[in-house]
């Protein structure tokens, strides 16, 4: 019942005039997304919860915990509570993942932002993953789900998907079943998400791609290996980030002689574990 239910939501908001219509989201799939920070790490020590809005031709994949706060700063700001308030009141809330994907069937790529202290953007062409189909079988969240494997962006995927909700989209970059992503882990267990629930939406909200803050800045245009690599400088070398993408040539941060040989150790072992979603080319 619950499948003929989306069928007949996803027919009746299909647009005719595709070109004219404007998409909206119907459906909202909520993931707690465990993750860890250290390969080895025993169990997984972060989480997230994501939301993914689904619409008919379009999905947004983001961080609650990071909308909340990043609402809660607007608010702050805007009563004029000082940059110091509006941090210090946002430590009540959950920290979340700084990413946003828009995954398009037309046409047919992915819009990424990311938040690495200025927003940026990039598109991306999308594949479709070669899923191979196994013989799992499990009820996660109330829903009979199958099994699905594949080798996509440089990790080996495990997956569970849910025939009775039929929409071909999942978390993260992940998509192309017949049916929701449910359930993924990768190989070397190092990211989990799990379905925590699936509603239709009361409200239909229009798709719209954000490209600039709140307060007008637009956000900068990247590309994913530029991006790749800044993200990874971040973590082997965050005083040359700093210093790159911070300061932006404006100053030098001066560290004391043994600041200098404690931070010249860490970057000679690789500096913090850098641990992306995506393996990089």
């Amino acid at each position: 019942m619950k499948s003929i239910h989306i069928l007949i939501l996803w027919l009746f908001f299909q647009p005719v005039f595709p070109q004219k219509t404007t998409d909206q989201f119907l459906f909202r799939a909520s993931y707690t997304f465990s993750y860890k920070t250290d390969p080895l790490q025993k169990d997984f020590v972060e989480t997230d919860l994501i939301y993914l809005d689904i619409g008919n031709n379009s999905s947004k994949y983001y961080s609650r915990y990071t909308q909340v706060r990043d609402s809660n700063k607007i608010a702050g700001l805007k009563k004029g509570l000082s940059a110091y308030d509006v941090v210090e009141d946002n430590r009540r809330f959950k920290k979340g993942t700084k990413t946003t994907i828009y995954n398009m069937d037309e046409p047919g790529q992915f819009h990424v932002i990311e938040h690495l202290v200025d927003y940026y953007y990039y598109d991306e062409k999308r594949f479709l993953p070669a899923w191979t189909f196994g013989a799992g079988e499990k009820t996660i969240a109330g829903y009979a789900c199958k099994e699905a494997q594949a080798i996509y962006l440089g990790r080996k995927w495990t997956v569970y998907f849910a025939p009775e909700i039929p929409l071909n989209k999942g978390p993260w970059k992940l998509w192309g079943l017949p049916g929701l992503i449910i359930y993924a882990i990768d190989s070397e267990q190092l990211f989990q998400f799990e379905l925590q629930g699936f509603e239709t939406l009361k409200d239909q909200t229009p798709v719209s791609i954000e490209n600039k803050t709140q307060f007008g800045k637009l956000y900068k245009k990247t590309t994913k290996k530029d991006y790749q690599k800044m993200e990874a400088l971040r973590y082997r070398d965050f005083m040359t980030f700093t210093n790159l993408f911070i300061l932006e040539g404006k100053g030098e941060i001066l560290l004391s002689p043994e600041q200098e040989r404690e931070n010249e150790r860490h970057r000679e072992k690789g500096g913090t574990p850098y641990i992306p979603l995506e393996k990089q080319e």
